[in-house]
């Protein structure tokens, strides 16, 4: 079967999640998350309530569920239902 980006495209399509983070806990964070290069990106959706929106490219799901799981237990850290088109 002939290659095709149009046939590949989900599987490499990043997952997307949405985060409230404290105000104080964002830097913390981000210098965590960028200290797994490639991981992940991160970006400010919502600065008011401090809405994160955390792209992880395939594969490595699990690995940045680990990671999440983690900080959620020294920083507050609550995902959360966010579409583009809200704020």
């Amino acid at each position: 079967m002939p290659y095709s980006d149009c046939d590949n495209a989900a599987i490499f399509e990043p997952k997307v999640r949405f985060f409230r983070v404290g105000r104080r806990d964002l830097v913390y964070l981000k210098f965590v998350l960028e200290a797994y290069e490639g991981m992940s990106t991160l970006s400010t959706v919502e600065p008011k309530g401090v809405i994160v929106r955390l792209s992880v490219p395939s594969g490595f799901e699990e690995d940045m569920r680990k990671i999440i799981g983690e900080l959620s237990r020294e920083i507050p850290l609550t995902e959360v239902e966010f579409e583009q088109g809200e704020h």
